[in-house]
């Protein structure tokens, strides 16, 4: 027992010191109150639809912070609905959307905040004819919980994104 004591004694003694270390690389690591101009973005995607990213790191309170700009194409959607355990507020800048919610279809336009919730399905499409602009903030806590698994109704929610070619086509 006493050779027990002495063992881990000696091994936080050895750990301390590295420990320490890495909580203030932790540290100096995180962002720390800024501004982005909005010039500062770089294309992270060029083809559609187009993705401008604007950071992606980590905060005093959040393992990451993530925020891109993306425009998309009458008719276009980013992806088919999906769902994702970290949380997402989008700000339309320009255009008007259709966003789909567990089900429920609603129409976001310039100003709108849109929030997608944890583990909840959803997806945005452009059924316009203009181009769409919007930016997407993600944030994830360091307790986020784990991605939930797609359900065959969930994925068979892929023809509401393939529907947004159908409409825009029709339209004059």
């Amino acid at each position: 027992m006493i050779i027990r004591n002495v063992f881990v004694a000696a091994l936080v003694v050895c750990a301390a010191p590295r420990l320490v270390a890495a909580q203030q690389q932790q540290s100096a690591s995180v962002l720390r109150s800024t501004v982005f101009p909005a010039d500062s973005a770089r294309s992270r995607r060029t083809r559609p639809p187009t993705q401008r990213s604007l950071v992606d790191t980590a905060t005093a309170i959040l393992s990451k912070l993530e925020m891109h700009e993306t425009t998309l194409a009458p008719g276009e959607s980013p992806h088919a609905p999906h769902r994702h355990a970290h949380e997402e507020l989008m700000i339309v800048r320009s255009g008007t959307v259709q966003v789909y919610q567990n089900g429920v279809t609603k129409t976001a336009g310039p100003g709108a905040v849109i929030l997608m919730a944890s583990n909840e399905l959803h997806g945005l499409r452009n059924v316009s004819a203009q181009p769409v602009t919007y930016l997407v903030i993600r944030y994830d806590p360091h307790d986020t919980p784990a991605d939930q698994p797609m359900s065959d109704a969930d994925k068979a929610s892929k023809a509401w994104t393939d529907s947004a070619q159908t409409i825009t086509k029709r339209r004059p």
